[in-house]
C-alpha cells in the first residue's frame, strides 16, 4: 500500500443517558454513580480519542437510546464532539435503530467536524491526511438507518471504489443471526468480507466480538452495561494501521461501572455463613478494570438453605456489599437461589434403594430394532445411558417425595 500510518476509534452503541434497567436495587450512594455512568464513560471515550491521537473517530449506530434523548445527553454529545474537532479530529456517525437518522429530535447545532451519514444509501467520507490536505488518509463508507426498524439487508450497497487507498465500512446490523438482538440489517459474514474492505465497523450487537481478521470485521461492544446480561468490560476499539494497510486492533474497557455474574454450587452446604465466606472470596477476585461492580448472584444444588426466605438472602447481599462509593467498590445487586431440598437419605431396603435397583436390571428388549425407525442410528452405550438417565430422574422424584431428616425428627 505504501500510505501513512494512522490510528482510528471505533465504538458503537453509546445510549447516552440510557438508565440501568433489570436492577433490583441500589444504595443510595450508588444511584448517582449509576445515573451518570454513560457519561462518564462517553467521556473518557474522547479522553481516550485525545491520548491516542487517533485520526478519525467512527460511531457505529446507537449514540442515543431513543429519538427523543434528555437535553443532558445532547450537549454531552456536543461537547465531545467540538473538544475533538479543537484536536482536528473529524466524527463520523451512522445512526441506528434507537437513533434513526429522519426520526432523531435533537436541539442543539451539530459542530462542524461531525458527518453524519445518509440515511437508506452509503456515503463516503475521505478523510484528509493532516499533514497534506491534499492527499487522502483513507476512505470511510457509511450507512444511517432512516427508520427505527431495517429488515432489508444493507450489506449489498457498500461498493469500495479504486481510488480508496485504505477503505472502512461502518454498518449497524446483525451479522449472522445473532441472538438477543433484533434482526436488523441483516447479513451473513461472507456478505462482508467479500465486498473489499480492510476493516468493517459494526455496531448492534453489544458483546465484544471479532468476527473476522482478514478483513477486520469488529463488534466493539456497547460502551457501558446497562443490564445483568450486559456483563463483563465495555468499551471501545482503537486500530493502529500501518504503511502496508495492515491493521493492530486494541479493546480499551471504559465504563464506570461493570456487571459480572457469580455462580455457586452449594450442595450439601447447611450453613449460610460458609455459603457467605465463600461468596466473599469469589466476590474479591472479580477486578475487570472497571470503577465498581455490579454483581448478579446464582446458587445452585441441593441445600438445606432452600428454607431461606428472599429477605434473608438480602440480608447476606448487603453483607457482601461495599457500604459507600470507594475505587473498585462491589455491590451485590441480588442473590438469586435455584436451591432444591436434599435427597432423603434411604436405607439399603429402601423405596428409593429397591427403585435403583430395578433400573439397574433393565435391559433392551430383543426386539428393539422393530421399536425404533428404521433410519434411527443406534449409538453404543445407549443402554448404560438410558439406565443413568432413569436413576437421575428417580433419585429426583423420590428424592423430593420423601421426608428429609430434619422432617421426621419433627
Amino acid at each position: 500500500m505504501g500510505g501513512r500510518p494512522f490510528r482510528f476509534l471505533h465504538a458503537a452503541d453509546l445510549h447516552l443517558d440510557s438508565p440501568f434497567r433489570g436492577l433490583g436495587r441500589a444504595a443510595p450512594w450508588l444511584r448517582p454513580v449509576l445515573q451518570d455512568a454513560s457519561l462518564t464513560a462517553f467521556s473518557r471515550l474522547m479522553d481516550l480519542a485525545v491520548d491516542e491521537a487517533v485520526h478519525l473517530v467512527v460511531w457505529a449506530g446507537d449514540v442515543f437510546d431513543h429519538t427523543a434523548p434528555s437535553l443532558r445527553a445532547q450537549l454531552a454529545l456536543r461537547d465531545g464532539i467540538a473538544r475533538l474537532g479543537e484536536h482536528g479530529i473529524p466524527v463520523l456517525w451512522a445512526h441506528g435503530n434507537h437513533d434513526p437518522f429522519h426520526a432523531l429530535a435533537v436541539d442543539i447545532t451539530w459542530p462542524d467536524n461531525l458527518t453524519r451519514f445518509p440515511p437508506g444509501r452509503v456515503g463516503r467520507v475521505a478523510v484528509p491526511d493532516p499533514d497534506d490536505p491534499s492527499r487522502t488518509l483513507c476512505a470511510v463508507y457509511g450507512i444511517s438507518y432512516p427508520a427505527a426498524r431495517v429488515v432489508e439487508s444493507y450489506a449489498a450497497l457498500f461498493e469500495r471504489d479504486d481510488e480508496a487507498p485504505w477503505a472502512m465500512a461502518v454498518l449497524h446490523g446483525n451479522v449472522g443471526g445473532q441472538p438477543g438482538h433484533d434482526n436488523y440489517a441483516p447479513a451473513r459474514l461472507a456478505d462482508l468480507t467479500a465486498r473489499g474492505f480492510d476493516y468493517w465497523a459494526l455496531g448492534h450487537i453489544h458483546h465484544r466480538a471479532v468476527l473476522s481478521e482478514a478483513p477486520w470485521v469488529v463488534y466493539p461492544g456497547n460502551l457501558q452495561g446497562r443490564h445483568p446480561r450486559e456483563d463483563g468490560p465495555k468499551g471501545a476499539v482503537v486500530g493502529h494501521v500501518d504503511e502496508e494497510g495492515a491493521v493492530r486492533v486494541a479493546f480499551h474497557p471504559l465504563a464506570p461501572v461493570a456487571w459480572r455474574s457469580v455462580s455457586l454450587d452449594v450442595t450439601g452446604e447447611a450453613h449460610a455463613d460458609r455459603v457467605e465466606d465463600r461468596l466473599a472470596d469469589a466476590l474479591g477476585g472479580l477486578g475487570g478494570g472497571a470503577d465498581g461492580t455490579l454483581v448478579r448472584i446464582e446458587l445452585t444444588g441441593r441445600s438445606p438453605l432452600v428454607r431461606l426466605s428472599s429477605e434473608d438472602w438480602l440480608v447476606m447481599a448487603d453483607r457482601l456489599s461495599d457500604g459507600e462509593p470507594r475505587p473498585g467498590f462491589v455491590f451485590v445487586e441480588s442473590i438469586v437461589p435455584h436451591l432444591a431440598r436434599p435427597l432423603a437419605p434411604d436405607p439399603p431396603d429402601g423405596l428409593l434403594a429397591r427403585a435403583l435397583a430395578e433400573v439397574d436390571r433393565l435391559e433392551l428388549p430383543s426386539d428393539w430394532h422393530t421399536i425404533w425407525p428404521a433410519d434411527t442410528p443406534w449409538v453404543p452405550g445407549a443402554g448404560e445411558d438410558v439406565r443413568a438417565r432413569v436413576a437421575d430422574r428417580l433419585r429426583d422424584i423420590l428424592g423430593e417425595e420423601l421426608p428429609t431428616a430434619a422432617e421426621e425428627d419433627r
